[in-house]
């Protein structure tokens, strides 16, 4: 599993790089760019597996520095949520008055961006989801609401890539894997072992466990 969501990753990657050289200077994302990162979204068990993971990398004094904001960030998160509702993150940044920095985030950088789960790794370009094909969304510090988006290639890849996304998600569940009742977000997968829920031990090096 963890395997082919690594490889997914780096699909995502490749297709953020394309979509790079497609748009030029257009793209604007690079450090210190961190709206997105305000964003309220949730993610999945194998991606809070990887970031709890790739947490027990750090040294010490970086990892409590993060889980110091997942605490207060999570009593903010659940305040904001109460009041507005579980928000929309697909391909929009969020409105004002519905901002939370990541945890992970630290004087404008992302302190787990290995680790990061899909959308941080796609958001910025144009997005396809086929499952909502009305509309390509895209940044809108990178593209004006509207502006038309010349990219042929862009539905065929990202259709691939979300199905094989779903396809590995399918296979997750069809072998019973952990399903956690609760919205999952970064702030919980720093607080909490998701790794050890999830169970990637046996398909990491033995050094790295």
């Amino acid at each position: 599993m963890i395997i082919r969501y690594l490889e997914i990753c780096t699909e995502v990657e490749r297709e953020f790089l394309r979509g790079r050289q497609v748009h030029g200077d257009r793209i604007h994302c690079r450090p210190g760019c961190s709206d997105c990162c305000h964003q309220l979204f949730q993610i999945t068990e194998l991606e809070a597996a990887y970031i709890s993971w790739g947490v027990r990398q750090m040294d010490a004094a970086c990892r409590e520095r993060i889980k110091a904001r997942a605490l207060p960030y999570l009593e903010a998160r659940k305040e904001l949520v109460s009041r507005n509702g579980e928000p929309e993150a697909w391909g929009s940044l969020p409105p004002p008055g519905a901002r939370l920095p990541c945890p992970a985030l630290e004087d404008g950088i992302c302190k787990i961006y290995e680790y990061r789960p899909l959308i941080c790794r796609k958001f910025g370009i144009p997005l396809y989801n086929p499952d909502r094909p009305g509309r390509v969304h895209a940044c809108e510090l990178n593209f004006r609401d509207g502006e038309e988006i010349h990219d042929p290639e862009l539905i065929q890849i990202q259709t691939g890539i979300h199905y094989r996304w779903k396809e590995l998600q399918a296979d997750y569940n069809a072998r019973g894997g952990y399903r956690d009742p609760r919205p999952i977000t970064v702030a919980r997968a720093v607080l909490e072992d998701f790794f050890t829920l999830v169970n990637f031990r046996s398909e990491l090096p033995s050094g790295s466990r």
